[in-house]
């Protein structure tokens, strides 16, 4: 049995890297091993006619790694970025093609979880990344998407760091922010009126204000926790300025005129 095939995964997955990267340089790949494999156990081996460190269960000559050259020639890519996602598609559940990935001196294996090893063999693969599939029939005969086409959609993935803490901070204004929708604390960080109120004075009379109000509701809590349960509960709601001034007032007692002035100094 001389001719051979690669495993139809293996295959969807060179089509990946070549769709994504149309330019990319090819002179490291490969796929069928050289005399140095076939002296060793390699998944590079064909299945049926040479040494490898698995058996599948048909009897097709098939050949269950490739290597896939670095030198992609794609704006915002490199073999780090697609080695990432495909390690963390197999780490989080996403995937289960593969059994190991190799890459600059690094090796990640389905046997322990995917973490990153120190790789020790001889060639350090840092011309290009190797992938090795599994030896179970549904995984080596499975063509679905890899996730590098998904990526390439995704503007996430050649993203700067600026533009990503823009869009991080645009996208934490929007959801946090008190009159957000979608925003389930909303009520919590809602701007009331006496808060409005406050914020418009000067800030370091704000801050003495704050802190004196703070100790006054620590007190209020450890004295009268239902009267506390009502002026948290008033504060954390958009309620009228009369309707807080009612129960600040109540919580207050004879510091409340002291603090009005303060407020309106």
């Amino acid at each position: 049995m001389a001719s051979w095939i690669l495993v139809p995964c293996l295959v969807s997955l060179r089509n990946e890297f070549n769709t994504l990267a149309p330019s990319r340089d090819k002179s490291s790949d490969g796929s069928i091993g050289d005399s140095a494999h076939a002296s060793s156990s390699s998944d590079h081996n064909p299945d049926e006619t040479g040494t490898t460190p698995y058996e599948d269960a048909d009897n097709t000559n098939e050949v269950h790694a490739i290597d896939v050259d670095i030198d992609l020639h794609k704006s915002g890519w490199t073999m780090e970025k697609a080695v990432e996602i495909i390690v963390t598609r197999h780490r989080n559940g996403t995937d289960d093609r593969l059994q190991n990935v190799i890459y600059n001196r690094r090796i990640w294996s389905r046997s322990w979880g995917w973490t990153a090893r120190e790789y020790t063999g001889s060639n350090p693969h840092d011309h290009h990344a190797h992938f090795s599939s599994r030896y179970t029939t549904a995984q080596e005969s499975s063509t679905r998407p890899w996730g590098l086409l998904e990526a390439e959609d995704d503007d996430m993935a050649t993203i700067t760091q600026a533009d990503f803490n823009a869009r991080m901070d645009s996208w934490w204004l929007a959801r946090m922010s008190p009159n957000a929708a979608d925003n389930p604390w909303r009520r919590a960080l809602r701007v009331a009126p006496w808060q409005q109120e406050v914020g418009r004075k000067n800030r370091s009379t704000h801050d003495v204000l704050f802190g004196d109000m703070l100790t006054m509701l620590q007190q209020l809590v450890a004295a009268n926790p239902a009267i506390a349960g009502e002026v948290f509960a008033t504060l954390a709601e958009d309620q009228s300025t009369e309707e807080t001034v009612k129960v600040l007032r109540m919580a207050l007692g004879d510091k409340a005129a002291e603090v009005g002035r303060q407020l309106a100094a």
